[in-house]
């Protein structure tokens, strides 16, 4: 009974600090808070951008793992003066290689009254690159 004790407990550490590891591959730290409003003018040849709305980014705050998933939490708020659907591409990352890509984790559309605000948990799958801002059609200059 003590030799397999002995010859297992190895293998039991083993997956357990392995299953510690896989664990810590997914934790999302805030990325540096940039300065909300900061303008960024990367050539948009493609002519890209959110699909029109009255959708405007309140704030919003960026998160990564180690091994590059990009995710965003971010406050909408709904400026016109009746509810509207709120659908992914009403919303977009700009990418620090200048990419302006959709989030991907808005699976179903969210209803906002007028006026109403709202903070949603945006992914943007994995990349090499941090996200830079979040935008609406709105938040366009």
């Amino acid at each position: 009974m003590k030799i397999q004790l002995l010859v297992l407990l190895p293998l039991l550490v083993s997956a357990f600090v392995s299953g510690l590891v896989k664990a810590n591959d997914e934790v999302l730290s805030v990325d540096q808070v940039a300065l909300q409003g900061m303008q960024f003018s990367f050539e948009n040849d493609a002519k890209i951008t959110p699909k029109k709305s009255d959708f405007t980014v309140v704030n919003s705050v960026f998160m990564s793992s180690e091994q590059g998933r990009r995710v965003a939490v971010v406050t909408i708020r709904n400026d016109a003066s009746g509810s509207r659907i709120l659908q992914a591409e009403h919303i977009m990352a700009l990418f620090a290689d200048g990419r302006r890509v959709a989030p991907i984790s808005l699976a179903e559309n969210v209803k906002l009254e007028d006026g109403e605000q709202r903070s949603l948990t945006l992914s943007f799958g994995e990349d090499n690159f941090p996200i830079l801002s979040i935008f609406t059609s709105n938040n366009l200059n």
